[in-house]
């Protein structure tokens, strides 16, 4: 109880210390080009909510269903679910899907993160990226290429720069000693 605690608080600290940064003028990249962004959305459901689905929210993310195409700030709700683009900051719920790239912390039951992960990812269940600079703390935590720590009962990536610590570590990509109980590692 006292880590997750400690781990909230610098979530939120980091959250804090980035969420200025994320305000201002930013680098465009051309998926962000249509989208202009939104203060603040509220929503039941997609379709239930404020804001299109294809608006991109900036400071806070409310709601039971979120659906956005990307959220930079602090981001609530049962299911969080980004669409494209960058979203950073702070995801909590019990699901979090983003299909795009994320940089922050998601906190979640289910975690899945479809294109680059740069952050924490920390789940009650099952924690998924796609690739990244990352530390998964979950039951199963899954990867395709990460450069970091995973830390579960049950750590998996196909291709890894890193260390794993559960019961069961998998680095499908490495060339021998590939299954490790307890510490895995690849450098």
């Amino acid at each position: 109880m006292k880590i997750s605690l400690l781990l909230f608080a610098l979530g939120l600290g980091w959250t804090a210390t980035t969420l200025p940064a994320s305000l201002v003028a930013q680098e465009e990249t051309p998926q962000d080009t249509a989208i202009e962004p939104k203060s603040f959305e509220l929503s039941l459901a997609p379709g239930v909510q404020l804001r299109d689905a294809d608006s991109a929210i900036r400071i806070l993310r409310l709601g039971i269903y979120n659906k956005n195409a990307s959220v930079q700030g602090l981001d609530l709700g049962l299911i969080n679910q980004t669409t494209e683009g960058i979203s950073k900051g702070l995801q909590v719920g019990i699901v979090g899907l983003t299909e795009g790239d994320f940089v922050g912390w998601q906190a979640s039951v289910v975690g899945i993160v479809k294109g680059e992960f740069n952050g924490l990812q920390t789940s009650a269940l099952y924690n998924e990226i796609n690739n990244g600079e990352a530390v998964q703390i979950g039951i199963f935590n899954r990867a395709r290429d990460i450069s970091g720590l995973q830390l579960g009962i049950v750590n998996w990536a196909t291709n890894m720069e890193g260390i794993q610590i559960g019961l069961i570590n998998i680095i499908s990509g490495k060339e021998s000693l590939q299954f490790l109980p307890i510490v895995n590692w690849s450098f």
